[in-house]
Order: C-alpha cells, then structure tokens, then sequence
C-alpha cells in the first residue's frame, strides 16, 4: 500500500486504516525526527533556534538533550481534543476510533475552550509478500519506507503550521478549522475567533499595513516605500505596553527578493560592497536571513498570504516572539510507533507504521503581531 499522511477530522482522499492498530505497544519518541523537523524548511529552523538554542541546532547530541528555552516552542500535557460551549445540556457523540480518547462534558468552569489539540498521523504500510520475497535482505525495505515517512512527516508540520495551499488542514479538528495556523493567527480581515476570542475585542486583533508599491527604480533599485512601511508598522505595534522589540519576519520568496534588491542596494550605495547586515545568533546557527532593524528574515516556500489579503501577492509576518507559540504535547512529542506485523484475522497482511504528533500553534496575545500584505507580486 503507498504510504499517507492522515489528519484528525479530515480523511477525503487520504488513507486512515482504522482496521489496523495505530498505538503500538512499544513507544519510541525519535529525537532525529524532531531534529530533522527543525532543521528542514527556514520556518521551522527559525522556531528551532528560537525555541532550543544555537547549540541545540547544530548537534544532534545537543538537541536530544535540550529542553525548550521558553521562547516559541513548550511542551505541555493535557487532554483537550474538542472545542465549544461547556454549558451543553446534550451529551456529543465523538467517534475516535480504536484506542481513542475524548474529553467529558465539562458542567462548569469557563465559558468555552482556549485552544485544541490538533492531531497528525503519517502512516506507512508495506505489504508482507514484500518483506517476504526479499528474506535475504538485498533491499531494506523496512528502513527505506521508514526514511520516506519522515521525510514526508517533516513537509506535514511544517505545511500545516503554515496553512499551506496544499496541505489538508480543513477538518473538523485540523488547524485551519480552529483557526490556528499562521494566515489566521496574523490575518488581515479581522473577523476570526482565534483562541475563543472575538476580534471584535480591540485588545485582539493585529497590526496589519497594505502596501500597494514598494518604490524604488533606478541604478540602485530601493524599494524604499515598502521599507518605510515597514518601519512605520513596527513603530505602531511598539506604542503597546504588551510590545517588546523582540521580531521574527517570516516573508514570501517574492517579499524575501524585494528586500534583497534593498540589501544590495544599501550595501553598495553605502561602499561595504555587498554587505549584508545579520543576527549573530541566526548566523552562528547556519540560518540563511536578512536583518531588518535588528529583527532575522527568513522566508519559507510555503509561506500563504494571510486571511483577508489578495492572492498571488507578497506578504511578511512581523511575529512577535514572546506572545507566538507551538505547543507539542509532552507524551505524543514525535513519536515514532515502529513496524507492526499483521494480526491473526487481518486480511491483507500487511506491516503498518506510524509517526504521531500532538500539537497546536497559537498566540497568548495578537495586537503585538503585524503583518505587511498585498505587495504586487514580484516579476524576478
């Protein structure tokens, strides 16, 4: 059987065999996926270095022995798998599945849930005539399914963190239906109830600046208009009490060029002959960035514009690092369930392995994030 990726809430089209048992008996929890997971796209580096440090993201050693510095990434516990009203008067049906969970009414306490926990499988399979036919081990099966699963696990998270076009995110308890990846958290139409709280409270809604050109022209080419405009957003999300100057900016690739050409530009004009201003820390790990008023710039290939801007334009999130996080449940942080054979009344007999992750990104305060949005798509 090929191989899948399967999220909680959304199965068309995708594989989620519930004939076969997911939770194994043996629980392993894989550093090197983590590892890899962190090291993979310029998105997930930036949490990584921020979330376990310099050292943490150079060795594997290190990282298998780091804990999260408090910044972007923490590991909780808890049992949260639903959303909505706590004062229902009706039991709700939640079908989970073999070995599931699922959350009780709640009868008192607050007014509704926070955040949930969102919920990712990859899952591989290979048939036993496969391992079967090749007992002399010509082809390790087993390990090439393995590195493809991970590989693939790592595209997942980092998708849906992002909202990515392409990712299947839109279940009924995947991230974009809680309204918890990146282009709803940061968005431009402020009517999303992020974290059960309306934006129609003042006190919840982001900084966010429309730029409809970004200057420049001429031998140096400087687009200046949408450096101004950064400036002056930023200014803006200082003002609060709740601000610190402590950014990450996460751009599209057409965002991330426009800069460049105002790198290039500022490094020639000024006769350092193509120096690029940068962040000690971000150099140290071996993060590709610009530097923008001190802040690192990454950008990432599936960066989305954000709720509300127009599509096929540029855009760059201005995350506020103390007040943005990915929250990964302690006892599901990576795990890798590892091969399990066929049962005895299993049909097809089959080999069947998983990787599992318990998550959710979310933002204890949203006015100290902004984002620039509806620059023209840039023709490099």
């Amino acid at each position: 059987m090929a191989e899948s990726t399967s999220y909680v809430g959304v199965v068309s089209g995708l594989t989620d065999r519930s004939t076969y048992q997911k939770l194994t008996s043996t629980v392993l929890i894989s550093k090197a996926v983590q590892w890899a997971c962190f090291n993979k796209n310029p998105f997930m580096q930036m949490l990584g270095l921020e979330g376990f440090g310099v050292d943490a993201m150079k060795n594997l050693d290190a990282f298998g022995a780091a804990r999260p510095t408090g910044r972007i990434i923490r590991y909780d516990t808890g049992h949260t798998a639903l959303s909505g009203s706590v004062f229902a008067t009706a039991g709700t049906n939640y079908h989970v599945g073999r070995f599931g969970e699922h959350n009780p009414e709640l009868v008192e306490g607050g007014d509704e849930w926070a955040y949930a926990w969102h919920e990712m499988w990859q899952t591989q399979f290979i048939p036993v005539v496969d391992t079967e036919d090749n007992t002399n081990g010509l082809i390790d099966i087993k390990a090439q399914k393995m590195a493809g699963m991970k590989q693939k696990f790592v595209e997942g998270v980092n998708y849906c963190l992002l909202g990515h076009a392409s990712a299947p995110d839109y279940g009924s308890y995947g991230p974009n239906a809680l309204y918890s990846d990146l282009p709803n958290l940061i968005s431009v139409t402020q009517t999303r109830t992020v974290g059960a709280i309306a934006t129609t409270n003042s006190y919840w809604q982001n900084g966010y600046k429309a730029i409809a050109t970004i200057g420049g022209g001429g031998e140096n080419d400087r687009p200046i208009v949408m450096r101004r405009s950064m400036e002056d957003a930023l200014n803006d999300q200082a003002k609060y009490a709740e601000g610190t100057d402590d950014y990450a900016l996460l751009a599209t690739q057409g965002f991330w060029q426009y800069y460049g050409r105002l790198m290039i530009a500022d490094s020639l004009s000024g006769g350092n002959k193509g120096a690029f201003g940068t962040v000690a820390k971000y150099d140290a790990a071996g993060i590709k960035h610009y530097a923008f008023s001190g802040h690192p710039m990454v950008w990432d290939p599936a960066v989305t514009v954000p709720y509300g801007a127009t599509a096929s334009t540029e855009c760059c999130y201005c995350i506020h690092i103390p007040a943005f996080f990915v929250s990964i449940r302690t006892e599901a942080n990576f795990k890798v369930e590892d091969w399990e054979g066929p049962r005895t009344h299993d049909r097809q007999k089959t080999l069947v392995a998983a990787i599992r992750l318990r998550y959710t990104p979310g933002v204890s305060g949203r006015r100290t994030h902004s984002v620039f949005y509806n620059l023209p798509a840039n023709p490099d």
